[in-house]
């Protein structure tokens, strides 16, 4: 029988670096796991894309792509396929003055457009041709949500006007899906005499997220602020996404279900021809929201499906300009004046675009409407402020 031992194996000197790389989650699992080890790591970061400040950092971005497309043998770009590129870079990054400098992204664009170029360079018609395609293969999802919107499964109003009644922005992000993109969502407000509660109606069937239920008490807090009373108004509203039946978060909709509540409150239509996207703080003034080119893409598409009537539009926060970076379709229409988009800086700036009516101020304005319907309710007998039974109740005691 043979036994085998363990083989002795001296110590050797050994000199090395050890080069962790890995997103902030997997970092903080290191530290917990070797703090020691973490506490003698040096810690840095790589710069994903690159803040395009002059010209010099735009001339450092264009060598940067030349180099990608040199170290993947990928055909390089003529002189006036780089807006396009450009603008597709904003798009990615989310910003017009941000570009990305992943080589993976870079690459990705480049091969896909080799195929129609066959002289080493990319042309504009070539890389517009391109990204055109990839939105067909890419756009299955967003085709067949819109033809629900276009066969009225969904509803969503492009025309017209109604009292508490707002087209929001949403924007959808199947897992496994390329590319997230936005549709129209119906927001509606209804309001009746009661107590001063304020119904979200996705919180209460625990549909609402809470970021979202942030927004809703800010944009009450708002209103509560501005109407100043001395008493509980004598109001009650319910406000709600319709035809929704997922969880909705995230705060992009509180100034159009603010917008929704004040023509409720006032009795006064909105333009359905509208749409908006943007939250609001308790001060009323318009915040930057994302996915603000999806947004209105998603919106742009149902109105041109109908029909493009000069009346359509979008609001978005001002903030939010220098994200912008939309498809050909859009710019076309905007130019042509078919097609609009408002940039606004406080709900005061909205409402008027609406409503027709502003918000405060000389004349007839939304919140001397609510003071007067206000006070008139408050002038009506306290018998018709409650239900039934209790009425009931009341004339059974007096008598």
């Amino acid at each position: 029988m043979h036994v085998r031992y363990p083989v002795s194996i001296p110590s050797m000197p050994l000199t090395l670096k050890v080069v962790l790389m890995g997103d902030r989650d997997s970092l903080a699992d290191f530290e917990e796991m070797e703090p020691e080890l973490a506490e003698t790591s040096l810690y840095s970061e790589f710069e994903d894309n690159l803040q395009i400040s002059d010209e010099e950092t735009l001339k450092q971005w264009c060598q940067w792509v030349w180099n990608v497309a040199r170290e993947k043998s990928l055909p390089g770009l003529a002189a006036d396929a780089w807006p396009l590129l450009m603008q597709e870079g904003a798009r990615d990054s989310g910003d017009q003055e941000i570009m990305p400098l992943c080589p993976l992204w870079i690459a990705r664009q480049l091969r896909e457009a080799a195929p129609f170029t066959d002289n080493g360079i990319i042309n504009a018609e070539q890389l517009k041709t391109m990204l055109e395609q990839r939105q067909w293969r890419e756009g299955f999802l967003a085709e067949r949500m819109q033809d629900e919107i276009l066969l009225e499964q969904i509803l969503i109003e492009t025309e017209g006007e109604c009292i508490g009644q707002i087209n929001a922005l949403s924007v959808i992000d199947f897992p496994g899906h390329p590319r997230p993109f936005g549709e129209p969502s119906r927001i509606t407000c209804v309001v009746h005499i009661g107590d001063g509660e304020f119904t979200d109606v996705e919180r209460k069937a625990e549909l609402g997220g809470n970021i979202h239920a942030k927004g809703m008490m800010l944009m009450q807090a708002f209103l509560m602020a501005e109407l100043d009373l001395e008493q509980q108004l004598p109001f009650s509203a319910s406000l709600t996404f319709e035809q929704s039946y997922s969880e909705v978060d995230g705060d992009s909709a509180s100034m159009a279900e603010l917008c929704a509540l004040i023509s409720a409150l006032a009795n006064v239509p909105i333009n359905q021809s509208i749409a908006m996207t943007g939250s609001v703080d308790q001060f009323g003034r318009a915040q930057p929201v994302g996915g603000l080119n999806e947004k209105i893409e998603g919106f742009f598409a149902i109105c041109a499906q109908r029909g493009l009537s000069g009346s359509q539009g979008v609001i978005i926060p001002s903030s939010n300009v220098r994200h912008l970076s939309l498809s050909t379709e859009v710019q076309e229409a905007v130019e042509a004046g078919t097609f609009s988009i408002w940039a606004i800086d406080d709900v005061s700036d909205a409402l008027p675009l609406l409503t027709q009516l502003n918000w405060d101020g000389e004349g007839q304005t939304l919140l001397q409407t609510i003071q007067e319907r206000i006070a008139q309710a408050t002038q009506q007998e306290p018998r018709h402020r409650y239900p039934w039974p209790l009425r009931w109740l009341n004339r059974a005691q007096s008598n």
